[in-house]
């Protein structure tokens, strides 16, 4: 940065000295005329100089700008090569989305074309969205009429055995987990206007809460906030074009296309990153086009059966329903929620469901408790209530304006003897109130007008604001309850679920998920850790009544200190038994030598001892119970890592679980590779990735860098120096010619 303002200086010196010499009369008092003109040059000196600082500093804070966004319409986007970005063109893909319900389970077919309508080679990469409780078990790729079966292996074998493949030319896939709901599918060698399909199948739990089935397919990524310090910049190696030649270092990962710098606090920002179109482009296409259809037999009645935010056509066959898509496809751009109400009378208590692999067998348990009745309710317990609401950059359009309404809506219905405080945060946090107040009129009216005066901008800064939402504890008759609305689009959650973990005292954390495709994984997550509860709001108009559900199971008597008694030796997952609000179902999976015989839960409901038994002779027998049994082993040996057990130890605990069970996991993936050779040698093969729909209702919104991930600060400060030298200059002029005029 120095040398160039040293010659910048050394220039500017010897152009004044040679022009002093040239022409003496400037210092002339006799010469208004010329006065005049050295005050024009020193005008013009200043203007210049401060152009070029200015420009400086603007062109690349838009060039940082551009490499966060897509750019142009024409679907390119921004591809790190060399520490420098080269515009290329995305790789289309078409998605089909197959869904069979039955009873308690879903098994989930989705199959991924990717399209290479250029004249050249090119291996695709795809960064999407799973639910964060799928089980992930198969996989295949089908390249014309032939298809080839995934193998499960160890991710970093799989990872050498896809780049082995890339490079020799053969056609290959790799699916791997970067996060419980963040996936990357990866294809080589697909050649010129050819067509390669990846299908992935998983098996995940239906859930069930307040009387209503529901089952969401998430379609598209919020882009994910990355705090801490730049840990490196991108591999110095063109990453633009790939061939046989190319070294296999990293197995694969130096390619990954993500738009983010990794940093100290988001290890793998690149992985985790993927590119998305404009929102300009949004408006005038139909991007990442997707088909889905769905069976649905509960084996009851329903009252109803409805898509939440995309029309649906349905048929009924006995029990059964089958849905389409209205619009045959739609855009990727919004989370597909599909929810059944059965008839009034028919709704479960209890259902169990298994499967019995290598002569064990594996249990999924479904309770749903009674509420309380009235007369066993006291006085309502005074609650202090901390908001915490999300105002960063990816908040913006729709999703603030849920987010306003939820808020105020909730303000709305303190009770005078509750205390409350409301917390924002983006870049910085802040309280509306330095501590917690009454709940009195005057306090919630000015809560009311701050609310409606809530804008998005900056980073997603969440850790600060937890913080402080969890640095103080309940006071003496008062229950503290933290309900923290956002879009949870954050790269560092481990960091978070460590400080709800060691901070959370009696405080109770709830989560309300916003916008059109939130972190459903953060928002569970932190809700399970915070003992409380998630709750997801993907359109305004869903607001008050999903509020209001939420504000009054809050209010109700829950099922807690629950037990389960098996018949026989199980091993059961959660570990730990969460208490239970109200119209929450009781979700476990075990493992046991055999389901014969009863099963008891105990607990307590508004303080009194509540029991129930449940004799399971009778179960459901339904594949794929084993993988979900295994998908929640791993998930508690992973939660094992926040509390501060060895890495390495927790590795060698899930691998195995998750080979046996043939599942992706953090620490295995799926691979497919086709014997022969495709690619030939003298070819090379372009990286391509697929970009993702910007999530409906977002703003275009510039992304917040991490401190030191653009040299933004450095260019400031060149622009200013180059402005002080200018004035520098000047005042040297006029020095000058005021000595001169004494003379």
């Amino acid at each position: 940065m120095f040398t160039p303002m040293f010659m910048f200086t050394k220039t500017f010196k010897q152009l004044f000295t040679r022009r002093k010499q040239a022409h003496p009369i400037f210092i002339e008092e006799s010469s208004p005329p010329r006065a005049r003109s050295k005050c024009t040059k020193r005008f013009w000196l200043l203007i210049t100089a401060s152009i070029i600082g200015l420009t400086l500093f603007f062109a690349h804070e838009t060039a940082a700008s551009d490499t966060q966004n897509t750019g142009s319409e024409s679907g390119h986007f921004l591809l790190q090569a060399s520490q420098t970005y080269h515009p290329i063109k995305s790789l289309p893909i078409d998605t089909q989305v197959t869904i069979d319900v039955s009873g308690m389970v879903a098994k989930v077919r989705v199959e991924q074309t990717f399209k290479n309508t250029a004249n050249q080679w090119a291996n695709g990469t795809y960064v999407f969205p799973l639910p964060d409780k799928s089980a992930v078990n198969r996989m295949r790729m089908r390249i014309g009429e032939r298809i080839l079966e995934g193998e499960i292996k160890e991710k970093h074998e799989a990872a050498k055995i896809y780049q082995a493949a890339k490079q020799a030319g053969k056609k290959a896939s790799l699916v791997r987990q970067q996060r419980p709901n963040l996936f990357t599918t990866k294809v080589a060698n697909i050649a010129p206007q050819e067509n390669i399909t990846v299908v992935l199948e998983y098996i995940q739990s239906v859930a069930y809460t307040s009387g209503e089935f529901s089952l969401r397919f998430p379609m598209t990524v919020t882009r994910r906030y990355m705090p801490g310090q730049t840990l490196r910049a991108f591999e110095p190696k063109n990453h633009s074009v790939i061939n046989n030649n190319t070294s296999s270092s990293n197995a694969g990962n130096n390619n990954s296309m993500g738009w983010a710098l990794n940093t100290t606090q988001v290890v793998d920002a690149n992985l985790i990153s993927p590119h998305s179109h404009s929102v300009t482009a949004a408006k005038k296409a139909q991007l990442n086009p997707v088909k889905i259809t769905a069976s649905v037999d509960v084996g009851m009645a329903l009252s109803s059966i409805k898509s939440l935010y995309h029309d649906i056509d349905w048929q009924k066959n006995g029990s059964q329903y089958t849905l389409s898509l209205r619009q045959t496809q739609v855009s990727m751009n919004q989370d597909f929620v599909l929810t059944w109400r059965p008839l009034a009378g028919s709704e479960p208590s209890a259902a169990v469901f298994s499967e019995t692999v290598a002569g064990d067998t594996h249990g999924l348990l479904m309770l749903v408790p009674p509420s309380a009745p009235d007369n066993t309710q006291t006085t309502t317990q005074a609650k202090e209530v901390i908001y915490v609401v999300d105002t960063s950059g990816s908040m913006g359009g729709v999703s603030m304006e849920q987010a306003r309404q939820s808020l105020s809506y909730a303000v709305s219905l303190l009770a005078p003897q509750d205390r409350f405080n409301i917390i924002e945060f983006n870049s910085t946090s802040r309280r509306f109130f330095p501590n917690a107040v009454a709940a009195s009129q005057q306090n919630t009216q000015r809560a009311q007008h701050s609310i409606s005066q809530l804008a998005s901008g900056g980073g997603t800064e969440m850790l600060p604001a937890l913080q402080q939402a969890l640095a103080h504890q309940a006071p003496e008759g008062f229950v503290r309850q933290v309900i923290f609305i956002t879009d949870g689009a954050i790269g560092n959650e481990a960091a978070l679920f460590a400080e709800i973990h060691n901070t959370l005292g009696n405080n109770r954390l709830f989560t309300v998920g916003i916008g059109s495709a939130p972190n459903s994984h953060f928002m569970r997550k932190a809700a399970e850790f915070g003992r409380g509860r998630y709750t997801y709001i993907g359109s305004v108009d869903h607001v008050k009544q999903t509020m209001m559900q939420l504000l009054d199971s809050l209010s109700r008597p829950q099922l807690t200190d629950i037990t389960i008694r098996w018949p026989h030796q199980a091993e059961s997952y959660p570990a730990r038994i969460p208490d239970l609000y109200s119209g929450e179902p009781l979700l476990v999976s075990a493992k046991l030598a055999s389901m014969q015989g009863d099963t008891i839960i105990e607990g307590k409901i508004a303080g009194r001892s509540w029991r129930q038994v449940i004799s399971i002779e009778g179960e459901q027998q339904h594949s794929g119970i084993a993988q979900l049994w295994a998908r929640e082993k791993i998930e508690s040996l992973m939660e094992q890592k926040i509390g501060g057990a060895d890495a390495e130890a927790i590795r060698l605990k899930v691998l195995p679980v998750a080979l046996q069970h043939q599942l992706v996991s953090p620490y295995t993936s799926f691979v497919a590779v086709e014997k022969k050779v495709s690619r030939p040698a003298e070819q090379t093969a372009l990286n391509k990735a697929v970009l993702n729909a910007p999530p409906k209702g977002q703003t275009q919104q510039p992304m917040t860098y991490p401190k030191t991930a653009t040299r933004s600060l450095e260019n400031l400060l060149l622009g200013f120096c180059l402005i002080l030298l200018a004035v520098i200059f000047s005042l040297a002029i006029r020095k000058e010619e005021q000595h001169d005029l004494v003379d």
